[in-house]
């Protein structure tokens, strides 16, 4: 058994009457799923890090067969579970750690992503839910993944000018020039004005997702630019992963009703 390892807990799953299947990401072992017997029953081991929002040490066994780990205690490290009564900041954290288990490959193991979740979680306590963090977010972990999108030079040809014409092609790796275009023709094609390329540079040209938030509010950039941006990255994750995202959806619910309101 481990002395303990950093982590997030992703998601959990009854299993049987009173345990639990709690899929983490550590930070040696990277996402794996394992068996926390009685969970369900009894919280006193795990004092209470099988929830969101949550950074625990986690105590682990793996037995000599079987491929499924198991989850014998924890502690907590640091919580921002302040954030439980915000809403759309709960839906954000969700939508990280959903992405995390989708995106990343199980048992890949790399302190990056620790270090993005809890930047996250740390920018949604200091100021709030912010769509220029999660897009900080997205890109650093397509980074991660190895599907970072081409923003400033076309995917396909290499070429530097994306003026006038471009799209964003999720299936050919990011953005495509006018030349290119023509070929390009999946349903998640989108027009990729020059401006929206700008926010996206920008956006990634931040390490930590707290200090992208600043691009919220940019004068150089319209809402238009954002909106288009969101579309993008959403696209290129959704395709990615092959399945709706429940948090994304949730996200998108929760900005409709906010504009009906408002409207």
């Amino acid at each position: 058994m481990s002395a303990g390892d950093l982590g997030v807990v992703l998601k959990t799953t009854p299993l049987r009457e009173s345990d639990l299947v709690v899929t983490l990401y550590t930070e040696s072992l990277g996402r794996i799923s394992a068996v926390a017997r009685g969970a369900r029953r009894s919280q006193r081991r795990f004092a209470g890090t099988l929830s969101l929002l949550v950074l625990g040490r986690y105590q682990l066994g793996r037995p000599p067969r079987g491929d499924m780990w198991g989850l014998e205690g924890g502690e907590i490290v640091r919580e921002w579970t302040q954030l439980a009564s915000d809403v759309v900041g709960v839906a954000h954290a969700s939508y990280v750690v959903e992405l995390v288990g989708s995106l990343l490959p199980p048992e890949s193991p790399d302190p990056i992503v620790l270090e993005l979740v809890v930047a996250m979680w740390d920018s949604l306590v200091e100021g709030g839910p912010s769509p220029a963090a999660l897009r900080s977010f997205e890109l650093a972990l397509l980074d991660l993944a190895g599907h970072r999108p081409a923003l400033d030079t076309c995917a396909a040809c290499g070429g530097a000018v994306l003026d006038g014409g471009a799209v964003f092609d999720p299936t050919r790796g990011g953005a495509i020039c006018r030349s290119c275009a023509a070929i390009s023709r999946s349903p998640g094609v989108r027009p990729l004005e020059p401006s929206t390329i700008g926010y996206l540079a920008a956006i990634a040209a931040h390490d930590n997702p707290g200090e992208a938030r600043v691009l919220d509010t940019d004068p150089r950039f319209a809402n238009a630019d954002r909106a288009a941006g969101r579309d993008a990255l959403v696209t290129m994750v959704s395709l990615l992963v092959g399945r709706p995202l429940r948090s994304l959806e949730y996200i998108a619910k929760l900005g409709a009703a906010a504009r009906r309101h408002d409207s």
